[in-house]
Formats: structure tokens, sequence, C-alpha cells
């Protein structure tokens, strides 16, 4: 949106469908599962006025956190939500740049980040906001590495542990078995995923590419 004398800006236009192009959906049996809540970027699509036209499962879960909720994106960020509404308006009148990314404090306390961009189009302004979050990457390549490797649920809440820093007497402790047992298991990680050492196990999973069937 520009205010009479600003310089033209590039945005995204995004042009309707003809109704007579719609099809119908087939009927729920016949459509593809919807992905579970994990497994995709949280996105929402936004308008200046906070209201959500639209959220994928991941986005929708996260109202549980804090973020979201009740048709608007609500946020228990309160620092966030003031920097996020002082881009909308200034976006809207020309005042700022198409896009933004912001620090974004979870309820439980966990830190993410938020990227907005403005899309211009279809008679209104809306703002597709997608949210990064490290813990959930990171529990997603234990979960691909769990299901790769063949390890037991034991193993897969070991190398969760692992991966977030803890060592064998720690992780021991959480998972309520004997230290023996924990570097047990640890051995085995090892073993399945061909590493050494706890870095090279960490560096294992955050590389992780699961080759294609």
């Amino acid at each position: 949106m520009l205010a009479i004398g600003d310089a033209p800006r590039m945005s995204m236009i995004f042009s309707l469908p003809s109704a007579a192009a719609l099809q119908p959906l087939p009927p729920p049996a016949e459509r593809e599962q919807d992905p579970a809540p994990g497994s995709a970027k949280p996105l929402f699509i936004i308008d200046a006025d906070l209201r959500v036209h639209f959220s994928n499962p991941s986005a929708a879960a996260l109202a549980r956190e804090g973020l979201g909720g009740n048709g608007r994106l609500i946020c228990s960020d309160k620092l966030f939500a003031a920097r996020l509404q002082t881009w909308l308006k200034r976006r809207c009148s020309g005042a700022a740049s198409e896009e933004i990314r912001l620090p974004l404090v979870l309820r439980c306390g966990r830190q993410t980040i938020v990227d907005a961009v403005h899309l211009a189009g279809a008679g209104m302004d809306v703002f597709v906001l997608t949210v990064d979050d490290p813990q959930r990457m990171i529990d997603r390549k234990v979960d691909e590495v769990a299901e790769a490797c063949g390890l037991t649920p034991t193993e897969a809440r070991m190398l969760g542990l692992v991966v977030k820093g803890f060592d064998t007497v720690v992780a021991a402790r959480k998972l309520g078995i004997a230290r023996t047992t924990a570097r047990t298991h640890l051995q085995r990680l090892f073993a399945k995923t061909g590493t050494a050492r706890q870095s090279e196990l960490v560096r294992f999973v955050a590389t992780f590419i699961e080759e294609a069937a």
C-alpha cells in the first residue's frame, strides 16, 4: 500500500483462478492424508489487523505454545507482538522494507525466529509468517536418524539427549536407567551410525540427509 508521492516498490501479485477453473475436492476417503503437525515449517498468512487467513498444521499447533489462536495471531511474547505490529503499520504505509526477521520466545521459553514477508494483491495486504524453530528441526533430524538406522525407542531418546549436549550421567538420570546401561546405549549408537565419539554423533545427526528410496 503506497502513499501519494511514494516511489513504487516491487511486490508480489497473485491472480485468483476463475470459478470455472476450480475443481471440487475429492471425497474425504480419497484425499491424501494431511502431514503431521511437526512435519513442515509453521506458516501463517495474516492481514495487517493480525487476523489469520491461513495456518498449516504446524502453525496451528503453536497455539498451545503462545502463538496464534481464535483466528488471530495472539502472541504471549509481548515484545515480539509490539515489533510485529509496528512493522505491519509501517509496511502498509510504505515506510518499511517488504520483509523482516524477528526473534520470538515461545511460552515454554524456547527461542525461535519469525520471518515476515509482505504480499500485495487481491485487493488487500497480506503477510506470510514462517517460524524457524531450531529445536523442532533437531527433533525431526533425530527421528529421521532413528528410523533410518533402526534405533530402538530408548536408543532414540538417548540420541536426542546426546544431541542436546547431555553426557551419559545426565542422560541416565533423565532416562531412569543405570549409567552403565546409558554407556551401552551410547556404544550401540556409535555402532549403528558409524561414529566413534559424541561430537561425531552430533555432527552426523546435524548433517543427516536420508537417501531417497
